[in-house]
């Protein structure tokens, strides 16, 4: 499906950015190609007014000119005075005899727009012209132009046609080179948008194996409570004494606890996740937060044979803006792992301290420490560093949830080594925390 999605995605953006970045280039071709056009015409343009400036200053034409006229800019010139032609043979050469493209210029003129060279000119100062374009015999294109300049003793025609093979050539490459930069464009395009939808996807990819593992893990860590339950309560069916009823009556309940407290754990997880996490801010006393969860886990330390120790400054600490029950619930999971994976005899401290931004509370043990390659990822769902973690009392939660519950408060949690051996976590919370 998600390869269907990055082949969709790869599409879209080619098509939208190909379309987009096409008439961007069309209208560069466009707008070069008139201005090569407007650029010959004015180019043909200077080149009658010279040849009719010409005419009209000297007398006599000298052949060298008219033949350096023709082969630099790729023109027919063909003059008569009193229609009578210039004898000039003509220095530039066409792939069609020049006196069939003089003949056919004269004719388009004529036919075309009523111009006719051999009509003496009405006025005796005005030039006349037009110009428009012919095809030869093989459809090549040329720019024609016919001029009737008077004179003192009648006038004077001009027949000029200019070779329009360069310009078609500069517009076959202008087009070839636009074609050329479209392909390796859209190539190019291709590429980036197949690579860019796969790093747009993957998020998405991560989000999707993420809901698989946490939602076969839920399911794992549920079967085990439901398979002791279903034991117990057979096993309740057909047993006979009050004790043994008792036995498997008590079995029930503590599964159903762990079965409320998983599920409450996912709930508060699945929450977090679509932002719906009931979440009463208020004033909270770090002093009084952290004494009171101390106070909740003295007896159950002293059950361990452990010793927790309290670690807070004799001046008050700042008051922050939070939610008291759930920063109890943070430092519960942590209190608890610290609880679980300290051997009999060790040390737990629990402290307090403030720092020049932040307020930071941390727990601290002596236990077996977690390796650096774990530190991040103790804090996923359902993570375990190691088979002792399997143990049913713990599900892999705790920290996820702790997690979860410091960033709706916008500080961080974090674990460090603590010295001599062993695991410190860290809370940092802004100080004060504005909401």
């Amino acid at each position: 499906m998600l390869k269907k999605l990055r082949i969709k995605f790869t599409i879209i953006y080619i098509l939208t950015t190909g379309i987009i970045l096409g008439c961007l280039c069309a209208w560069y071709l466009y707008m070069s190609e008139t201005q090569l056009k407007s650029q010959n015409g004015i180019t043909f343009q200077n080149n009658i007014n010279s040849i009719v400036y010409k005419l009209q200053s000297s007398k006599i034409i000298d052949n060298t000119w008219l033949s350096q006229m023709e082969a630099g800019n790729m023109l027919i010139i063909h003059i008569e005075d009193n229609r009578k032609p210039l004898l000039f043979k003509g220095a530039f050469k066409t792939g069609i005899k020049r006196e069939l493209l003089i003949e056919k210029a004269q004719r388009e003129a004529l036919k075309k727009y009523n111009f006719d060279i051999n009509i003496p000119p009405r006025s005796a100062i005005d030039v006349n012209s037009i110009t428009f374009e012919i095809k030869g015999s093989e459809n090549e294109r040329y720019q024609a132009a016919t001029v009737i300049i008077p004179s003192s003793d009648g006038w004077q025609s001009l027949t000029l046609i200019r070779d329009l093979s360069i310009q078609k050539s500069d517009m076959m490459y202008s087009r070839i080179m636009f074609f050329t930069a479209i392909t390796v464009v859209m190539i190019s395009l291709s590429a980036f948008g197949w690579w860019f939808s796969g790093r747009a996807i993957k998020p998405i990819d991560i989000s999707r194996k993420q809901q698989t593992e946490f939602v076969a893990s839920a399911s794992h860590e549920l079967r085990s409570p439901l398979a002791v339950l279903g034991v117990s309560v057979s096993a309740l069916e057909i047993c006979g004494t009050e004790d043994e009823k008792k036995k498997f009556l008590n079995t029930i309940k503590n599964e159903c606890k762990r079965m409320s407290r998983l599920v409450d754990d996912l709930l508060l997880l699945a929450s977090a996740d679509s932002g719906t996490w009931s979440f009463q801010a208020g004033e909270v006393e770090p002093d009084t937060l952290i004494i009171s969860i101390y106070e909740s886990y003295e007896e159950i330390v002293k059950a361990k044979k452990q010793s927790l120790t309290l670690d807070i400054p004799m001046e008050q600490l700042p008051v922050i803006k939070g939610d008291f029950q759930r920063l109890r619930q943070a430092l519960g999971c942590l209190l608890d792992n610290a609880v679980f994976y300290t051997q009999t005899g060790g040390k737990i401290i629990l402290g307090a301290c403030k720092t020049k931004r932040s307020l930071l509370i941390y727990v601290s043990d002596d236990g077996a420490g977690i390796p650096d390659e774990y530190k991040e990822k103790i804090f996923e769902r359902f993570y375990r560093t190691d088979s002792s973690r399997s143990k049913k009392e713990h599900y892999g939660l705790g920290l996820s949830v702790s997690k979860e519950i410091i960033r709706m408060h916008r500080g961080k949690i974090y674990v460090r080594d603590t010295n001599g051996g062993g695991s410190t976590f860290f809370i940092e919370l802004p100080c004060p925390w504005v909401g």
